[in-house]
């Protein structure tokens, strides 16, 4: 029984540790400070689109709204410091009224940004599109001039994180099948990071972020996560 509860516990520490992340990303120009004749391009920052849910034993996902609300403002703050390393700069975004046009507009955008981002990843790591095989040439659609002349950008970062966290009857789970030799699936990290010229509302880049680790929930993790998110973004 001794061997049995060292061997569970460190088929727990191997899930723990063992999580990775990757990202994978696209661009259509080395630097966003070319494209305009002042030179340092400013970026708008939309509100993060987020959600944060427990994994429960059923593979069900449960959304937590407390933790959803603590890693929106983990993330404000790991752009404050990422702005601060950067050339282009970050521009502060303030909400429209509610129900106005400007307002309106931006909730349509922030809701197509997600579905062309969800686009992008099935047509470019999944199962391309011969037509888009050696191109990146993406768009929202030119009303994005709308969102430019309300905030003074020159571009809109938008951000999209799903992230889960295994219950702990999720966790007896996993270890339950390991012991059986199935892999079982826990929490996961996914999201992606789309930069767009609202002039014309093209994508010109974009990062497809994926970790088994990883926790919006408190900041020094929050941090890594938005890094890795915004790693390689054009300055």
């Amino acid at each position: 029984m001794e061997v049995f509860f060292r061997f569970l516990s460190l088929t727990l520490l191997l899930l723990i540790v063992s999580g990775c992340a990757t990202t994978t990303n696209f661009s259509s120009v080395d630097s966003i400070n070319q494209q305009y004749s002042k030179n340092i391009s400013k970026i708008t920052v939309m509100p993060a689109d987020v959600s944060l849910s427990i994994l429960n034993a059923g593979g069900g996902l449960e959304p937590q709204a407390e933790w959803t609300e603590a890693a929106i403002q983990n993330i404000n703050q790991a752009l404050e410091v990422i702005d601060n390393e950067r050339t282009s700069n970050f521009v502060e975004y303030k909400p429209p009224e509610e129900n106005s046009a400007v307002y309106n507009t931006i909730v349509e955008y922030e809701r197509l940004h997600r579905a062309i981002g969800q686009a992008i990843i099935f047509n470019k790591l999944y199962y391309p599109l011969p037509t888009k095989k050696n191109l990146f040439d993406w768009t929202l659609g030119d009303g994005t001039v709308a969102i430019k002349e309300y905030t003074d950008a020159d571009y809109a970062l938008f951000i999209h994180i799903n992230d889960s966290y295994s219950s702990g009857g999720r966790v007896l789970l996993q270890v339950a099948a390991a012991l059986l030799g199935v892999g079982v699936g826990g929490g996961q990290q996914a999201g992606f990071a789309t930069l767009v010229d609202l002039s014309n509302g093209n994508v010109v880049w974009f990062n497809f972020l994926q970790s088994s680790a990883g926790d919006l929930r408190t900041e020094e993790p929050a941090l890594k996560t938005v890094k890795l998110l915004l790693d390689g973004l054009p300055d």
